[in-house]
């Protein structure tokens, strides 16, 4: 493994040249292979996990979920408001910046890129939330290619461009931070579903016939079908939303049947 290490830093050398120094020793930074192979087992994850959850009940996830993207909202936060004030304290020049002009000002992007860098690691996860929920239609072609190359991308880019315009191109993540915080606020409802059991217990028609009555819509017709059907809806559409791993019974099933072939 040595050898082919070595092998790799030849070649690495050779095609780009020497490796900025400033992140030698660094976690994940001074050889290639580990995050090769995190991509690979990513990979495979990919591959395998939904033929291993093809037979299984989904996982609900809901509480992992809260505590995930809490974390990722702030570490993104964190990130941003570093690398703004990095940039603004080294006069960082957006035309033309180089890598070694502003001192201490490039440390401390060169720090922040890092955990950059082990965000796209962490960020994995993502895709192992949605086989263990069993939302395959969300892991498209696009998703994974991203995931994966990111991750190896920002290994090369910290060993030898660590600063610089780099710090731009992390600094126009902040798409991140709210897609963390808008999967964040989703996920906190879902985690403490008794808030939302606090509105009135109404059925959907008679809340759009409320908001009709106010101006805020126009008429709505109501649902047709016996007052127990539209109560057998609001109760599987309820199990859907904060029980996704809980299958209907075959008796509801059956009912469904019957009434939509009236």
């Amino acid at each position: 493994m040595e050898h082919f290490d070595a092998s790799l830093s030849t070649y690495f050398k050779a095609l780009l040249g020497p490796r900025d120094t400033r992140v030698k020793g660094w976690f994940l930074l001074d050889n290639y292979i580990p995050t090769f192979v995190c991509s690979v087992i990513y990979l495979l994850i990919v591959w395998l996990g939904p033929k291993y959850m093809k037979n299984k009940q989904p996982f609900s996830c809901r509480g992992i979920l809260v505590v995930y993207n809490l974390g990722l909202t702030l570490l993104s936060l964190y990130m941003f408001c570093e690398l703004v004030t990095g940039v603004w304290q080294g006069s960082y020049n957006f035309f033309c910046q180089g890598t070694r002009n502003a001192g201490e000002s490039d440390m401390k992007i060169i720090h922040v890129l890092w955990w950059y860098y082990f965000s796209k690691l962490i960020e994995f996860m993502d895709t192992f939330f949605f086989i263990l929920r069993k939302n395959n239609h969300q892991i498209t072609v696009l998703h994974v290619y991203h995931h994966a190359t990111m991750f190896n991308i920002w290994w090369f880019v910290m060993n030898w461009v660590p600063c610089g315009h780099c710090s731009v191109c992390a600094d126009n993540h902040s798409d991140q931070l709210w897609g963390h915080l808008a999967m964040f606020v989703p996920s906190w409802l879902v985690v403490f579903p008794d808030r939302i059991h606090d509105f009135p217990d109404c059925s959907l028609h008679e809340l759009l016939h409320d908001l009709q009555q106010e101006g805020s819509l126009s008429e709505e017709r109501p649902p047709e079908g016996p007052p127990e059907r539209v109560c057998d809806c609001r109760k599987r559409t309820h199990q859907q939303l904060f029980f996704p791993g809980k299958q209907c019974e075959a008796k509801e099933a059956t009912e469904g049947l019957k009434w939509q072939s009236r």
